[in-house]
């Protein structure tokens, strides 16, 4: 081929982007209830990226705690020799150690699967086994500790390339061409503790869902005497189109606790209002007599309880059937405010049809 004459236009962009972020927060308190860290109006998103300052002789401090720890060790592994010497760990352990007056001492991980020469037999099945435990008290303080860091590359380069080309034969070609190449990389670290009181524990009241298919949680928080122990917990609230299936026991025209609620005793809010199913025929509905009495507890645009009878919704029977719908529901902070465990279904006066479902509140 000869060329006799052509012309031709190239272009080529490039994009390149690396973004490396780290966030670290630190809540600590000393007795039976954890402060509303959350809430405190327009401190909250400072509260949530960094609620501890570390000064330099703190963490001098750690860092020759850790050192010392570390003499006559030589028989921990190396990743066990690296656990011991974190700055974060010694911290959280001299921060523990505060709360509580005790001594702290970190487990291993051939410990935790029992490999540790120290550690206790199994029990003995011929033995007879201590009975069920009573339920465990407060710890009296609670730590909460969350690192994230985040690392990703991105780039692109694009080239294109059009143009006429006539050749010596009289030929003429016309072409348009284009490439792209692109690729990108990303790396996440995550690290979450809990300690003492801090640890999540969760209580599981039936859901009815109205304008949405499934349970929604929002961030701000509502005292309530969840597990009816006369003190009240801080909970997440469903969103606006979805209630808690209630049944005023005393009367007085309010929800109380979670005795007046389903699932927050025996932690199956199906099974509970299956009790009430008179006739067995696996619907609570108009045969049954406490079908009159359920009402759906929700809160208005300012916070203040709304009860209103099933009736009221539009509401006909409720399925007691259920199956295992596992789902955690977290806020924007990747904090969790309870967990999905199962769903129903409930059939309206129209035909139409929604969803019940058994959530796990964190409190």
């Amino acid at each position: 081929m000869k060329i006799q004459s052509s012309e031709m236009s190239l272009s080529g962009q490039h994009l390149a982007v690396k973004t490396h972020t780290i966030s670290e927060s630190l809540k600590s308190w000393v007795g039976d209830r954890r402060p509303d860290f959350e809430g405190r109006g327009q401190r909250a998103q400072a509260v949530l990226r960094d609620s501890v300052a570390i000064s330099q002789r703190a963490q001098a401090a750690a860092a020759q705690a850790s050192a010392k720890n570390s003499v006559g060790k030589t028989a921990a592994t190396s990743g066990d020799k690296e656990l011991e010497s974190d700055p974060r760990v010694t911290l959280i352990r001299l921060m523990v150690e505060a709360l509580t007056g005790r001594k702290i001492r970190i487990l291993s991980v051939g410990e935790l699967q029992g490999n540790s020469p120290n550690a206790a037999p199994p029990p003995d099945p011929n033995q007879a086994q201590p009975t069920q435990a009573a339920p465990a008290k407060p710890a009296g303080y609670g730590v909460e500790y969350d690192y994230h860091e985040s690392y990703s590359e991105m780039e692109r380069s694009d080239f294109a390339a059009q143009g006429v080309i006539k050749t010596a034969d009289g030929q003429e070609i016309q072409f348009n061409l284009q490439l792209s190449m692109a690729r990108s990389y990303s790396q996440e670290t995550n690290v979450s503790v809990r300690l003492g009181d801090a640890l999540p524990k969760q209580k599981d009241p039936l859901v009815i869902n109205f304008g949405g298919p499934a349970a929604q949680l929002g961030d701000t928080k509502f005292a309530f005497d969840l597990d009816s122990d006369g003190k009240n917990d801080q909970v997440s609230f469903v969103g606006p189109t979805s209630g808690f299936i209630a049944l005023d026991k005393n009367g007085d025209g309010k929800v109380n606790d979670g005795k007046e609620l389903f699932g927050a005793q025996s932690g199956d809010g199906f099974k509970e209002l299956a009790a009430y199913d008179e006739d067995g025929n696996g619907w609570i509905d108009d045969n049954d007599s406490v079908f009159a009495k359920l009402q759906v507890w929700s809160k208005d645009a300012q916070g203040n309880d709304v009860l209103g009878g099933l009736k009221e919704y539009g509401v006909g029977a409720l399925f007691l059937g259920s199956v295992a719908t596992p789902f955690e529901v977290k806020n924007t902070a990747n904090q969790s405010l309870g967990t999905v465990r199962a769903s129903g279904v409930y059939v309206n006066e129209n035909g139409s049809v929604g969803t019940l479902q058994h959530v796990d509140l964190t409190v």
